[in-house]
């Protein structure tokens, strides 16, 4: 069954320090690095964003600083959210290489972006994986960090990772009702740990397998609950 006609963009509003959106799009890889958006004199600016205690932090290139925080930013941040599948959306979003992305197109996908500005992702950099990203008319791509703004173009730029919408089929390993229909799967024998964010007092997980301590109710002091899983959480990022 192909995809529905492709829908737009999903994006989640805020100002720094409003509650981090669910269904945020990672960063491919990353725990905690998201896809944003922000707009300058209505210029579109792509960055990175982060969920720092429950709330939105992020990080902008803009000609030679980084804006950060609530002095720098004002006004309404977005976040990239993917909420649904393929057969819901007509779309998924893939990862691949600066370089291989007029081949992408030629097959029907679609670039992420908005206006000039579309993400891109330093995965591969040596002093740790930045997300910002390229100017659409000039081909410079421009990183936030530290206050300053690194920029990167020509040959540089190839193996780094962009976004396109995918219009056929769907994600690998998806587990939609169409796509678990069929012969077993060839067995992964290596992955990612996976992660899902919630807020403080949301409701438990109904979807995955949250993992227990030890797989077993624990021996606690008096008043403890013995069913215990692993969580994670980032204090100033």
């Amino acid at each position: 069954m192909p995809n529905p006609p492709a829908k737009e963009d999903t994006w989640a509003f805020g100002p720094i320090g409003s509650p981090f959106p669910d269904n945020p799009v990672r960063a491919t890889g990353q725990q905690n690095m998201y896809v944003a958006l922000w707009y300058k004199h209505g210029k579109p600016i792509h960055g990175r964003a982060w969920n720092n205690g429950g709330v939105i932090e992020c990080s902008f290139p803009y000609i030679r600083a980084e804006l950060t925080g609530a002095k720098d930013l004002g006004g309404q941040i977005q976040v990239l959210q993917y909420k649904g599948d393929h057969l819901t959306l007509g779309f998924w979003y893939n990862w691949i290489k600066y370089k291989d992305r007029f081949e992408k197109f030629e097959k029907g996908a679609e670039l992420l972006r908005c206006g000039d500005s579309f993400p891109i992702f330093w995965h591969d950099r040596k002093e740790g994986p930045l997300l910002g990203y390229v100017d659409n008319k000039t081909e410079i791509a421009r990183f936030s960090h530290d206050g300053r703004v690194e920029e990167v173009s020509g040959g540089a730029l190839n193996d780094m990772l962009i976004i396109v919408r995918e219009l056929k089929g769907g994600p690998p390993n998806c587990v939609c009702h169409e796509c678990s229909v069929g012969p077993p799967k060839p067995v992964i024998r290596i992955t990612l740990d996976e992660w899902a964010d919630f807020r403080y007092g949301d409701p438990w997980p109904t979807t995955g397998k949250p993992v227990q301590a030890l797989d077993r109710a624990l021996n606690t002091l008096p008043d403890e609950n013995p069913k215990q899983y692993v969580a994670l959480w980032y204090q100033s990022g």
